[in-house]
């Protein structure tokens, strides 16, 4: 899409959010959730008097469950929810004598959740102080974590109806994927995981704070996933229509 054009959308998309009711409060839940985390994860962890291995094998991953999953995901949801409303009020249909097509502009879409969730991410686990990784592994986490965003959006628009079938579906999803990050990650189990999107992100935020050099190996493979998984949403909305 060309620039002048994103611009003239994004005060739209600002005035859409502020006025729903659903939505207009999610954008805030991120930070509610980082400063929970930090001033109660660790005195709940202490309280519980674990070892402090175990104690900070739980610390990371609530880490990464909180910032490099559920994060992505409702900044997706959100984005996803904007694109179920478009599509019942037909918009989807406008765009046919517009010069954008549908395939650039829900494309755009999902890399925009992906490049706010960038941010959001990095944002959140600074804020949520649970790890010492430093900026350069805050930021190579949060490019693992970010793609999620963009699936999870394209996910809603192509295989949800409306918004109740939406958050039904998010509520779904989510328990699928923390699995992988509370989980333990060890075995041939583990392993078995790699099928849902969230193990990627969640091995390389290991990989990371172990910092092993093949991170960003996890971090690509984490971007190549949820790409795959976003590329079939798009495919299947423009040759195929999204369920009405």
């Amino acid at each position: 899409m060309r620039p002048r054009t994103v611009l003239g959308l994004l005060p739209a998309d600002l005035a859409r959010l502020a006025r729903d009711e659903l939505l207009a409060w999610m954008p805030a839940v991120p930070v509610i959730m980082a400063l929970a985390v930090r001033l109660g994860a660790s005195p709940v962890l202490a309280a519980l008097g674990l070892r402090a291995e175990l104690a900070q094998e739980w610390s990371a991953r609530i880490d990464v469950t909180a910032f490099g999953i559920v994060v992505p995901v409702l900044i997706g949801t959100v984005v996803g929810f904007m694109l179920l409303g478009e599509k019942e009020d037909r918009v989807w249909d406008a765009l046919a004598v517009t010069p954008v097509s549908l395939r650039g502009y829900l494309a755009w879409r999902a890399a925009g959740a992906s490049l706010v969730a960038v941010g959001a991410c990095a944002m959140c686990l600074r804020i949520g102080g649970l790890n010492d990784l430093g900026i350069a592994r805050v930021c190579g986490v949060a490019l693992a974590a970010a793609p999620l965003a963009g699936a999870t959006a394209l996910g809603l628009a192509c295989w949800t109806t409306d918004t109740v079938q939406g958050f039904a579906a998010v509520k779904l999803s989510l328990v699928v994927l923390i699995l992988p990050a509370v989980l333990p990650g060890a075995g041939i189990g583990g392993w078995l995981l790699a099928v849902v999107p969230s193990w990627w992100p969640a091995r390389a935020y290991r990989e990371f704070a172990a910092g092993n050099a093949s991170a960003p190996a996890w971090a690509a493979g984490s971007i190549l996933v949820c790409g795959a998984v976003a590329g079939t949403a798009l495919r299947r909305i423009t040759r195929h229509g999204a369920p009405r």
